[in-house]
């Protein structure tokens, strides 16, 4: 296991952010009873949220990490049953310990949390804790009690809080702070105790040790964030937590006593490490990563290993990187590393064993995301088209977690002669990356050429009339 340390980034946004977060959820939807709110609705309260924080918080966008992660987020997921969400799941690259669920099936999680975390089931376990908000529709019942503005007040309220814009930002966000943690309270003292019991009831459905769920929030119990910059936690938000602990630990118990023996959720428990060591190699400070996993190989430490061929990756000293990699694929037999030895081995042009290793790694995991991707990016430079757009269509949902899915698909389908989903894919890639000029060139097209998809041309449609909303602030006209 190693010990992450990082220094927060951009803090202060960050804590007014989750400062005024559930205050914002107070103005959502126009003054008639929640129960109203409409799924399409809830999408866009969402999908607004969700540009804030890409626009204010770094978001971690590595292939890897994003796709272990979403992996044992998903398995959690499949256990809440049928449901009208199409979950996403985010990390935020910062080292504060929270995580939070908002409308539409959007869930956060900073690093810091996963910092502190030991196991991949304590990850599972707030997993299930911040879907089981979602799935008992918390949200609505919090929106239920302060019917206040419109949704479409949304985009302002948010971006005058998250960006101080003009005289109004500052005066918003120290007006929101004691509301919102007002709320923060109600919502905890009505709701923890039904998210826990549904989340453990999820967690074990999907095969893990119920004592993760009561390891993970011990942990929080016992953490003393004491620094002087004042940003929140996750105990901030979900306060309570000996209680907790102790009703969880009683139904660990009982449960292990009248249950048979779960089968295990992950066939490679040892990935989790691995997950960690790809967190220090990409963002810890690059001297104390190094003599971090050089510590680790002494002490015989494995993920140290592939942790090593990472830090190489990121320093772009590709021939060590593959070597080291090479070195980690002898150790350890997981789609984590081979994904990994394939980048390397693709960025020094070796592409038929590129190929070769991350078939390899699909055979192991057919359903890794990134490993598709990285495999097509080879398949394409090997001229192989075809093939190359087969593994992106699997993949095609990750896009929002990974926008360069869309970049590649815009490519791919233009060279195809396919130039509505080409300039529709390109358009939401841009569009994520804050390039509205591009967007909007992109979009318009798609528009114009996208004919048999009502469901394409009406997001496309969205889209462009949300620029449009905010073309004010770019100095931009889309006539």
């Amino acid at each position: 296991m190693f010990s992450v340390l990082f220094a927060p980034k951009r803090a202060g946004v960050a804590i007014t952010f989750l400062a005024v977060f559930f205050c914002v959820l107070t103005a959502l939807i126009r003054p008639i009873p929640a129960s109203a709110l409409t799924l399409s609705e809830e999408q866009k309260i969402g999908q607004k949220i969700l540009e804030q924080v890409r626009k204010q918080l770094p978001l971690v966008e590595d292939g890897e990490i994003l796709t272990y992660i979403r992996g044992v987020a998903n398995r959690v997921a499949k256990e809440t049953g049928v449901t009208p969400y199409q979950y996403q799941f985010f990390v935020i690259d910062q080292s504060i310990p929270n995580a939070f669920a908002v409308p539409g099936g959007y869930i956060f999680m900073f690093r810091g949390l996963i910092e502190m975390m030991e196991t991949e089931g304590e990850l599972a376990a707030i997993f299930a804790h911040e879907l089981s908000h979602i799935h008992a529709r918390h949200i609505h019942r919090q929106i239920d009690d302060s019917k206040v503005l419109s949704v479409a007040s949304l985009a302002g309220m948010i971006g005058g809080i998250l960006l101080g814009g003009g005289a109004m930002g500052p005066a918003l966000a120290t007006g929101s702070m004691a509301a919102g943690a007002t709320m923060a309270l109600r919502y905890s003292r009505e709701h923890e105790m039904e998210a826990d019991q549904l989340g453990f009831r999820f967690l074990c459905s999907a095969g893990y040790d119920p004592d993760d769920m009561v390891s993970i929030m011990h942990k929080m119990d016992q953490m003393k964030w004491t620094g002087s910059s004042g940003i929140p936690n996750y105990l901030s938000t979900h306060p309570a937590m000996g209680e907790r602990v102790l009703y969880l630990d009683e139904m660990a118990k009982k449960y292990k006593a009248t249950s048979p023996k779960p089968k295990k959720a992950s066939a490679s428990p040892g990935d989790f490490q691995l997950l960690q060591a790809a967190l220090v190699a990409d963002y810890a400070d690059r001297g104390k990563a190094l003599d971090r996993f050089n510590a680790g190989i002494t002490q015989g430490n494995k993920a140290a290993v592939f942790g090593l061929g990472r830090l190489y990756l990121r320093q772009d000293r590709c021939v060590e990187a593959a070597a080291q990699l090479q070195e980690a694929a002898r150790q350890i037999q997981s789609p984590f590393v081979l994904s990994s030895l394939g980048a390397a081995y693709h960025r020094l042009g070796r592409l038929k064993e590129a190929q070769k290793t991350l078939q390899s790694a699909l055979v192991l995991d057919p359903s890794a995301s990134i490993v598709h991707y990285r495999l097509a990016l080879v398949l394409q430079d090997m001229g192989q088209r075809d093939e190359a757009l087969d593994h992106l269509m699997k993949i095609v949902d990750l896009a929002p977690m990974f926008p360069e899915v869309d970049y590649q698909l815009g490519i791919i389908l233009g060279q195809a002669n396919r130039l509505g989903l080409a300039h529709y894919h390109l358009g939401r890639y841009y569009l994520y990356k804050q390039n509205p000029q591009l967007a909007i060139m992109h979009l318009k097209k798609a528009k114009a050429l996208t004919l048999d998809s009502p469901a394409k041309i009406e997001e496309i449609s969205e889209s462009l009339k949300n620029l449009e909303k905010d073309k004010k602030n770019w100095g931009l006209k889309l006539n």
